[in-house]
């Protein structure tokens, strides 16, 4: 009898600590649904990084109250590879997206079994996703949710791309709002914001929201958003706020002489009419109306953070999936849905590739400027770290917390920029950035070298410049590891490079 209870006692101890230590393992794989860090991330839809002069409110909670990642970039200049990047922290040539429609890219060829939010909530988390995903979402059934999310309030494609009368598929449910002022798409998503943040409040459990309105793209419904459409609409109150303003006249805007460049784009792209430069000024004029609705988005996302008590304890991302380009260096869009000019991307040209970066909340120091290069792989690894949570995909990007820490961590840093060959022949490219230098391998052989300190507007390359031969050949060879890299291969620092001119 003394022997059994012995045995029972110790099997009692044994299952204790079987269980305590089935309890420790779960607080360590989901540590930050215990302490409760939330994540806020905002993202526009193609959103140049000029463009944040007509952001006020955002500049001021955001980018004054945080840290500004003035050089980031998005490695795939094009909505559905670079939200795909997002979501997964991984380049283009990893995830496998690489256009915006099937079969070479959206939401059909996305892998969504083991991504961000799955992630998160597989962790504890309260995953929240509001307005645009993926092109190409629910087009095959409106009522599917994507795989990671507790509470989706996704646009069904292509009713996404209007500001008015586009059907939202809530966890399976949908509805499709009037086409009336006081339902524009900017105002829709906030509301439903507002609501998801009480209501993860009160569930009392840590939550991650991505919250996509669809300013400032171009309406593009009629098209599938396979082509570009008709300038985006700002908010009836902004209506007029930017009816008569020019189009800016950018240094490279109509650019005479692209010699430098590949020839292919002298060829397709010659200089901007009359017409074309008023059909560009109506979409600026659009594009900048729209972004003072996310503007409004952004200060009432923050008021109600504040209300329900959970503002101290969020982090706030404020970024965009790509850039527009607007004329400069000629570019615009040849194949809109009305035939009338309008922007473009895809290009490694800054109007397209660099996007507007800030952080703000207890992990981010405040007035912090980070000139470093940074892109969106970035992204997914700096969520994981502010929440604790472990990717199970190798992540070709890195956490940002310590860089806006330390700046001087990005320093020699070099990302990677791709683009695929696709349905509308935009002739594909691989390129390095660094903090001051691009230089871009065209399939056609091509090469470009911008120094990006001295020329800014990118007026004139240097691949053919001796006083830049040593840069360019680092560079090469460190383009050369980043074209195929994975996880933390794609950590690749090209050191301090020499100054133009310098000898060996």
């Amino acid at each position: 009898m003394r022997q059994t209870r012995v045995i029972a006692a110790t099997t009692v101890v044994a299952l204790t600590a079987l269980a305590l230590g089935a309890v420790r393992a779960q607080g360590q794989e989901s540590r930050s649904a215990a302490t409760g860090r939330n994540v806020v991330v905002i993202m526009t839809d193609d959103q140049d990084f000029r463009s944040m002069g007509v952001m006020p409110k955002t500049r001021r909670l955001i980018a004054r109250r945080g840290t500004v990642f003035s050089t980031s970039s998005v490695s795939y200049p094009l909505c559905c590879p670079s939200r795909a990047t997002y979501y997964s922290g991984q380049y283009a040539h990893n995830h496998g997206v690489v256009w915006n429609n099937f079969p070479l890219g959206g939401f059909y060829r996305f892998r969504q079994a083991e991504t961000l939010p799955v992630w998160l909530r597989r962790a504890g988390y309260q995953t929240i996703h509001i307005g645009k995903y993926l092109n190409e979402t629910d087009e095959r059934d409106p009522r599917q949710v994507p795989k990671g999310w507790s509470d989706y309030y996704g646009g069904v494609d292509p009713t996404t791309y209007d500001y008015y009368g586009f059907t939202i598929n809530h966890n399976g449910k949908l509805k499709t709002y009037p086409r009336l002022p006081k339902y524009y798409s900017t105002d829709v998503y906030t509301g439903l914001a507002e609501q998801a943040i009480g209501k993860a409040r009160r569930a009392g459990k840590p939550f991650y929201m991505s919250l996509a309105p669809n300013a400032p793209h171009t309406v593009s419904v009629a098209s599938r958003a396979e082509q570009e459409g008709t300038p985006a609409l700002p908010p009836p109150r902004y209506a007029r706020r930017f009816a008569s303003t020019p189009l800016p006249a950018y240094p490279n805007f109509d650019e005479a002489d692209l010699s430098d460049k590949p020839k292919l784009l002298g060829q397709v792209f010659p200089l901007l009419t009359g017409a074309q430069i008023e059909s560009l000024t109506a979409q600026y004029r659009g594009r900048m109306g729209a972004l003072l609705g996310v503007d409004d988005l952004v200060q009432r996302v923050v008021e109600t953070l504040k209300r329900n008590g959970v503002y101290r304890n969020t982090d706030i991302i404020f970024t965009s999936d790509n850039g527009w380009i607007l004329g400069e260096h000629r570019l615009i869009d040849p194949g809109s849905q009305d035939g009338s000019a309008t922007g473009v991307k895809f290009f490694p040209y800054e109007g397209s590739s660099r996007v507007p970066l800030m952080a703000a909340g207890p992990d981010f120091p405040v007035r912090r400027k980070v000139s470093g290069p940074v892109v969106n792989a970035d992204l997914a690894p700096t969520i994981e770290d502010i929440t604790g949570v472990r990717a199970t995909l190798p992540q070709d990007g890195i956490s940002l917390l310590p860089p806006a820490r330390k700046p001087s961590r990005l320093n020699g840093r070099g990302i990677l920029l791709e683009t695929y060959e696709n349905p509308r022949a935009a002739p594909p490219y691989a390129a390095i950035r660094t903090q001051r230098y691009r230089y871009e391998l065209w399939t056609s052989g091509e090469e470009g070298l911008y120094d990006l300190k001295r020329d800014p507007w990118e007026l004139q390359s240097r691949h053919a410049d001796p006083r830049y031969a040593r840069i360019k050949a680092t560079l090469a060879g460190a383009l050369a590891k980043l074209k195929t890299c994975k996880g933390k291969g794609c950590r690749v620092n090209v050191g301090e490079l020499p100054p133009p001119g310098a000898q060996p």
